[in-house]
């Protein structure tokens, strides 16, 4: 769980320093401030949107109509569902997001995103 917690913040610092209107290679996140997803379940995926600062929608989880209207959609940059994290990319979405770890940095030193090596959805299930 605390790999998972490490993963995800610099996931969640990378990805509002690229959210979706400023792309990658823009160094200055649009806002600054702390995140709390409320209502998160291992049954559906939370959409989240950094340019909105909020949750979007739900979806089942493991229910390929559902998965195919979200990929559609570009108003999301990750979804949580329980311990399983996508960002709106390869196959999950049409999106620009991606995801990258980090191990010379934790949130407080992370200051500017890479502007290269992110990681896109693949269909798998990793853990």
């Amino acid at each position: 769980m605390r790999r998972f917690q490490h993963i995800f913040i610099i996931f969640v610092t990378c990805a509002a320093i690229c959210s979706c209107n400023g792309g990658f290679g823009k160094t200055e996140p649009n806002v600054a401030a702390e995140l709390t997803i409320h209502g998160l379940s291992e049954e559906h995926w939370t959409y989240f949107s950094f340019e909105k600062g909020e949750v979007v929608g739900t979806g089942k989880f493991d229910d390929d109509a559902d998965d195919a209207a979200w990929a559609k959609r570009r108003d999301w940059d990750f979804a949580i569902c329980g311990d399983r994290i996508k960002t709106n990319s390869g196959t999950s979405g049409e999106g620009l997001g991606g995801v990258q770890k980090d191990n010379a940095h934790n949130f407080t030193t992370l200051s500017t995103a890479p502007t290269e090596g992110y990681l896109v959805d693949e269909e798998q299930i990793i853990r």
